[in-house]
């Protein structure tokens, strides 16, 4: 058995993609409405709600989530409000994807979806490493 946890790398990459559509969608109100009461409402809920994501829930959820790895399933912990477990035998696992990004060795944006019978278990945020060894103890064990 083996715990994987998300990169620490992830956070900072978050933090960087949602200040670059928070700015898009300030511009973007600053040049579609006229009002100035508005856009001065609409671009503080913005920005809290930026500064709330990114500050205070990203943290957390990604303190939460953990990834068990045993010689024959993989357990999904996470959730900031309510905690969610997640469990998938080899044996059901239909196929896999994982899903990377450029510089994902340094932006921590690794993903492997396994498609089970009726759905999918998501291991979001890896360390490009991590990733490629849990890929490895599926292929082995399903074999």
């Amino acid at each position: 058995m083996k715990n994987y946890l998300p990169d620490k790398n992830c956070l900072v990459t978050l933090r960087i993609i949602i200040t670059f559509i928070s700015l898009i969608l300030l511009i973007a109100v600053r040049y579609f409405i006229t009002a100035k009461i508005l856009v001065i409402l609409i671009s503080t809920i913005i920005g809290a709600a930026a500064f709330f994501i990114m500050f205070a829930y990203l943290p957390l959820f990604i303190k939460s989530v953990r990834y068990t790895v045993t010689e024959n399933e993989i357990i999904k912990s996470s959730g900031v409000i309510m905690r969610f477990h997640q469990s998938v035998h080899y044996s059901s696992i239909q196929y896999t994807n994982i899903i990377t990004t450029p510089f994902s060795q340094y932006t921590g944006l690794n993903f492997i979806i396994c498609f089970v019978y009726g759905g999918q278990i998501r291991l979001l945020f890896l360390n490009h490493k991590d990733a490629r060894e849990i890929l490895k103890l599926m292929e082995h064990e399903e074999v």
